[in-house]
C-alpha cells in the first residue's frame, strides 16, 4: 500500500543527484544552524555541508546535479504535521493530503484519528487509489465506528460513548495489520457513567503497547467526558495532548492562572504536548502563559480540515510563524515541526533529520518580512515577519510549491 515507507507516490529513488544550494540550513538533531549545501542521491541525502554540492564524488553533486538556490531560504529537516484530517473520502470533514502537505512543503503528514477500527482499510484503500505525493501516516480512533464530521455525529448519534463500539480484540487486530501507517491511536476521552475513568482511554492504553495515544484536550459537544484532572493524571509518558494550548483545558487555574499541579505532573512524566491549531482550540493568551511558565510545545501541528484550511490555520508553516512570533527562537520552533513529532511517533531513526543515508526529505521555507497579521481564530498580533512554503522534496523528488498551488 502507498504512502506506507519510501519511496511512496511521485518518488525517485534511483534518481539523479539534486542540491539545495547555499541555503540557511537547521537541522535541529545535528545541532546544525548555518550556510550549507544539501546533496541527494538515489532519492538519499548524501551529504551536508558548505560546498557539498561541489564534491565530485559520482552521484552526490557535481557539474551533472540538478541544482536548486537556496540563498536566503531556510532550509530544515522534512517538516511533519502531527495532526491533520486527510482522509476525504470517508466524508466532508478532511482536505487532500497534499493540501496540507507537499502544496505547502511539508512532506509528512499524520491523520489525527479521523477513522475507527472499522473504516481504516476503506481509508487506505482510497490513499492507494488516489495516490498523494505526500507521506501520509495515522492516528486510528480504537472504536469499531468512529467518523470525523463536521457535526460530530458518531457524538451526535451516542456511539462514540457507547462501549459497545468498543473491541479491543479487533483493534489489536487492526494496529497490527496496519503498523506501517499508524502510529497510534486518537481517543476521544468520553466516560459511560464515571467521570474519572473512560474506557475508550484506558482501552487504547492496553493495545498501544509503547506507541503513543493522543487526547483532545477539552470537550466534546453530545457526549460526556471525563474530568480535565482525570484526563492528565490517566495520561502516560509518550501519550500526546493535542489542543495543549487552548482556553480552558485544564492546564491553567482560572483563578491564579497558575499551572494546574495535574498539568505539571503530566508533563514532569513525560506527556508531549501538541498544538493542533484548529479553528478555535489554539489561543495566544493561553501560550503565553504557558511558555512564560516553560510549558513550551513539543510538536506543532494544524489539525487541518476544511473548516479552518483557509483561516485561521493556513498551513503548518503559518502555525509555525504564530509560535515564532511568541518570541519562540527559529531553531526551537523548527526542532518542533521535525525532531519533535519525529519523537512523538516513534519515527525519529527515520524522519526529523537531515542525516546522510537517510530518505530526503527536505523543507525549504522562505521569511516574509512583515508586518503581517496572524490570528489564532480569536486574537490576531501582528508579527514582524512569517514563514513562507517555497518547496520541499518528499524521497527524493524536488516539489516546488508555485508549480503545485495555481497562483
Amino acid at each position: 500500500m502507498l504512502n506506507a515507507s519510501p519511496p511512496g507516490p511521485g518518488d525517485t529513488a534511483g534518481a539523479g543527484a539534486l542540491v539545495l544550494r547555499g541555503g540557511r540550513v537547521i537541522d535541529p538533531a545535528s545541532g546544525t544552524d548555518g550556510v550549507a549545501d544539501v546533496v541527494i542521491a538515489g532519492g538519499r541525502i548524501a551529504a551536508v555541508g558548505p560546498g557539498a554540492g561541489d564534491q565530485p564524488a559520482p552521484g552526490a553533486g557535481g557539474p551533472d546535479a540538478t541544482v536548486i538556490d537556496c540563498a536566503g531560504l531556510v532550509v530544515t529537516p522534512g517538516l511533519i504535521d502531527l495532526h491533520a484530517h486527510v482522509f476525504p473520502g470517508l466524508g466532508e470533514f478532511c482536505v487532500e493530503p497534499d493540501r496540507a502537505g507537499v502544496k505547502t512543503a511539508v512532506p509528512t503528514v499524520v491523520d489525527g484519528g479521523t477513522s475507527g477500527v472499522a473504516t481504516f482499510t476503506l481509508a487506505r484503500n482510497w490513499l492507494d487509489a488516489s495516490g498523494p505525493a505526500t507521506r501520509v501516516l495515522a492516528f486510528m480512533d480504537p472504536c469499531q465506528l468512529y467518523l470525523a464530521t463536521g457535526d460530530f455525529i458518531c457524538h451526535k448519534l451516542r456511539i462514540a460513548d457507547d462501549e459497545r463500539n468498543l473491541d479491543l480484540d479487533s483493534t489489536a487486530a487492526a494496529l497490527a495489520a496496519h503498523e506501517d501507517v499508524v502510529v497510534g491511536f486518537k481517543v476521544r476521552a468520553t466516560h459511560t457513567g464515571d467521570d474519572t475513568h473512560s474506557p475508550f482511554l484506558s482501552g487504547a492504553q492496553q493495545v498501544a503497547g509503547d506507541k503513543p495515544v493522543m487526547v483532545h484536550l477539552g470537550r466534546f459537544p453530545h457526549t460526556p467526558t471525563i474530568t480535565n484532572e482525570a484526563l492528565l493524571t490517566t495520561l502516560r509518558g509518550g501519550d500526546v495532548i493535542t489542543h495543549a494550548f487552548r482556553a480552558g483545558g485544564g492546564q491553567l487555574d482560572p483563578e491564579t492562572g497558575a499551572v494546574t499541579p495535574e498539568f505539571a505532573d503530566a508533563v514532569d512524566r513525560g506527556v508531549r504536548l501538541d498544538v493542533g491549531h484548529s479553528g478555535t482550540d489554539f489561543r495566544y493568551r493561553t501560550a503565553r502563559r504557558l511558555f512564560e511558565a516553560g510549558y513550551l510545545p513539543h510538536s506543532i501541528s494544524t489539525d487541518l480540515n476544511v473548516y479552518n484550511v483557509d483561516d485561521p490555520v493556513g498551513s503548518l508553516p503559518r502555525t509555525m510563524s504564530k509560535i515564532w512570533a511568541l518570541d519562540v527562537d527559529l531553531p526551537a520552533v523548527v526542532a518542533m515541526a521535525t525532531t519533535g513529532p519525529a519523537a512523538s511517533i516513534g519515527r525519529q531513526d527515520e524522519l526529523g533529520s537531515l542525516a546522510v543515508g537517510r530518505s530526503a526529505e527536505v523543507s525549504v521555507l522562505r521569511i516574509e518580512d512583515g508586518p503581517v497579521e496572524l490570528s489564532d481564530g480569536h486574537e490576531t498580533i501582528t508579527a514582524d515577519r512569517q514563514l513562507v512554503p517555497v518547496g520541499c522534496v518528499r524521497a527524493g523528488r524536488w516539489l516546488p510549491v508555485d508549480a503545485l498551488v495555481p497562483a
